[in-house]
């Protein structure tokens, strides 16, 4: 703590782990984490700090009160650079609901061009931006008719377009919420909601695996999609034991079929394991031009807006700590249900079958959903494969000791 407050010039040589973490990192990464998801949801870092309550011997207790008195030097800092330094958080902090004074200092110019929104991915939008987005359309229809002088549109507008079953970024501080309950969040005086069901790309038997999976979350209601354009052969999602030799051999063989492929992994050390066992693809498709190459290697995560032919799973989606920090703060940023005291654990419990939602319905015709056995301290967590259906024509269970056709 002391060196935190006098004239340190390098961060301390040791790594953390917060609790609720998967993994330790440096202490300072441990910091820039903590910090990002606290502003991520709208909150002041040593306000959000202040309002925390951990037992007197946990060392999460030390670790966020040096956090508090870090992250005050560190904008200080910033602040005396020349010019003056922020982060993209405290500008967008600064311009929020907390602030509206600044806003007024803005002129009609500067401000008039957030007069006509249109936000794409709105599933993921965070507190935070939420709030800088209300502000500033408060701000516009407080300054009334000048602030359209010249323009055919005489009002202020908002069009946001998502899908909150591909929210998948709440372990950095985005919610759905805001898109499931738009109407609460943006009141005005008409609201049209254009509900787009029609899929172009996959098949209905991988769109109803993937729907089967995320069903128990809570979305918008009415949600249903049906394949449209071409029809293609029903082909159902196949759920494997993990064996990466006998993938290998399949992908293979799709990749010698023409097939454009996604090989998704929930796990970077995962790449690695399943790379020996298709080098020789790799190195064939690498030695294509850059438009001619079929195979990709990514993680669910990244792997939004992709697709391909046939697409790899490797992993189950599953829920394995509790954040006792991030519950806090979900909390103080009003997220979750009323009373609520593990929101923020609930939340991902949901986002684990949006995940999964996310991975299946990359396939165009094929997937391949290869599932790790589990250990016995993590059987009884949450995980998407829980949701595989028995009975349905969407799934086949290949694994030992499972049934389903």
């Amino acid at each position: 703590m002391a060196s935190l407050a006098g004239d340190a010039s390098a961060g301390p040589g040791f790594d953390y782990k917060v609790k609720g973490e998967l993994a330790s990192a440096p202490l300072l990464d441990c910091f820039v984490a903590a910090a990002g998801f606290i502003e991520n949801l709208g909150l002041d870092v040593p306000s959000a700090v202040g309002q925390m309550s951990f037992a007197k011997d946990d060392p999460d207790r030390f670790f966020f009160e040096a956090l508090s008195l870090y992250w005050r030097a560190l904008e200080d800092h910033l602040l005396d650079q020349k010019p003056p330094v922020m982060t993209y958080n405290r500008m967008f902090a600064l311009f929020s609901e907390h602030s509206p004074e600044n806003l007024k200092l803005l002129s009609d110019e500067l401000l008039r061009p957030m007069s006509h929104l249109m936000i794409d991915e709105f599933q993921d939008v965070s507190p935070q931006i939420v709030s800088w987005i209300r502000a500033s359309l408060a701000e516009i229809r407080g300054r009334g008719p000048a602030m359209h002088v010249g323009r055919g549109a005489q009002r202020s507008s908002l069009l946001c377009v998502g899908d909150d079953w591909q929210s998948i970024y709440g372990w950095r501080g985005s919610s759905p919420s805001y898109f499931m309950e738009f109407g609460k969040e943006f009141p005005s005086p008409g609201t049209t909601r254009v509900m787009l069901s029609d899929n172009y790309r996959s098949h209905q038997h991988i769109i109803d695996a993937a729907e089967h999976i995320v069903r128990a979350a809570p979305a918008i209601a009415g949600k249903k999609a049906k394949a449209s354009g071409e029809p293609k052969a029903l082909l159902p999602v196949n759920v494997l034991d993990r064996d990466d030799q006998g993938m290998a051999a399949r992908l293979m063989e799709h990749y010698g079929q023409g097939d454009t492929i996604l090989m998704l992994y929930r796990k970077g050390s995962d790449k690695a394991l399943i790379e020996k066992h298709i080098q020789s693809v790799v190195n064939v498709d690498y030695s294509l031009p850059h438009d001619a190459r079929r195979l990709k290697q990514l993680t669910y995560h990244s792997a939004k807006g992709l697709q391909a032919d046939a697409v790899f799973l490797l992993g189950d989606c599953q829920h394995l700590t509790s954040s006792p920090y991030k519950n806090q703060v979900y909390r103080m940023a009003g997220l979750g249900k009323a009373g609520d005291r593990e929101a923020y654990d609930n939340a991902q419990k949901d986002e684990i079958l949006r995940l999964a939602y996310v991975g299946i319905t990359r396939a165009v015709s094929h997937c391949y959903w290869y599932v790790d056995g589990q250990d016995t301290q993590a059987a009884n967590l949450p995980k998407a494969s829980d949701r595989i259906g028995k009975g349905k024509a969407f799934f086949v269970d290949h694994r030992q000791g499972k049934t389903s056709a």
